[in-house]
């Protein structure tokens, strides 16, 4: 039997773990297996302006029926390094409405660009039905809600937590819209807006500051908040206490407390964020502006003991006075 004679399925899983140069010269080689490796080289899209491979962009909107294969795109433009025409990004608009095979999108382009998600611009009409990745440089406008709600599988959300200087009404995210979304990543202000009503339980806030309102609106999740990043403005008891009573099922926290500087650290100080952590059952991890704060459960103590300082084997402080790092054996922050 002729291998040209095989179903579509069966030369893709002839051909799926061929290298790069080995799809490329399979395809100049058969007819018959151009198209299978023309849909494999282009599952994969990897672009930039410091690879300067932003040609494939063109490529894809010439072809849009090598756009529908792609599984995952990345594309990031540095206008400092090269300038980019405004015919490009349009080019790139009409890219996006054909790949509707996507699993993972990053776009890292000017802020101003978020038109190319646009699809209707382009007559064009997709759900991306298969999407669970999404991150961009993008503010959390009408651009991006009108591109998430076509997004209905969705599990993990960056947006651009850069603050306006010329700040718009706050847009609204219909309850409906991805309803699976379990990360987000983006301002406090965004998180608002985003994290009630969805299932989302790994927080991390770039921007703006984590207020006990805003601890409020993350309450708000349909399932318990287990990992927490952010900055705030309240003192470490203050925003301990918050998470306590919003958060209680906590057990990953990193915060920067901006205000720590006036605030003179000393034994008793250590003490209270000690026992303030002890009301947090399930937390395995803290950080409190770069500070690693590890506990161990002693032999003859029914609760943990927490400290800035990691506990020996034996359950006593270690002799060194700066050794203050402690990673946990359960999770390290990325």
């Amino acid at each position: 039997m002729s291998l040209s004679t095989l179903p579509p399925e069966l030369l893709d899983g002839v051909c799926q773990n061929l290298s790069t140069e080995d799809l490329v010269a399979l395809s100049r080689s058969s007819s018959s297996f151009y198209p299978v490796a023309q849909r494999l080289l282009y599952r994969h899209i990897h672009a930039s302006t410091h690879a300067r491979n932003l040609s494939v962009v063109v490529t894809l909107a010439k072809r849009l029926d090598l756009a529908s294969h792609v599984q995952s795109f990345s594309l990031v433009v540095d206008d400092t390094y090269s300038p980019v025409f405004p015919s490009f990004y349009r080019l790139l608009r009409k890219s996006l409405a054909a790949m509707q095979g996507l699993k993972t999108l990053s776009i890292f382009v000017p802020p101003s660009m978020s038109w190319v998600l646009d699809a209707d611009a382009v007559g064009a009409d997709p759900c991306y039905h298969r999407m669970e990745q999404f991150a961009c440089s993008f503010p959390f406008n009408s651009d991006v809600i009108a591109f998430l709600r076509r997004a209905p599988a969705l599990l993990e959300l960056e947006l651009d937590s850069v603050p306006s200087l010329t700040p718009l009404p706050f847009p609204s995210l219909p309850s409906t819209s991805i309803p699976h979304l379990a990360q987000f990543i983006g301002s406090s202000e965004q998180a608002t807006g985003v994290v009630p009503g969805r299932p989302v339980e790994s927080i991390h806030l770039y921007g703006g500051d984590l207020t006990e309102d805003v601890m409020c609106s993350l309450s708000q999740s349909t399932v318990p908040v287990i990992a927490l990043g952010a900055n705030t403005t309240m003192s470490p008891i203050v925003f301990l206490e918050s998470v306590t009573r919003y958060l209680p099922s906590i057990a990953f926290l990193r915060v920067t407390a901006e205000n720590i500087d006036s605030v003179l650290p000393n034994a008793e100080l250590y003490q209270q964020i000690a026992n303030k952590l002890d009301r947090l059952p399930n937390l395995s991890a803290f950080e409190l502006s770069g500070i690693h704060w590890g506990s161990l459960k002693p032999q003859d103590q029914k609760q943990r003991v927490w400290q800035a300082r990691p506990l020996s084997p034996l359950g006593f402080t270690s002799d060194r006075e700066d050794d203050i790092h402690y990673e946990s054996a359960d999770f390290t922050w990325n």
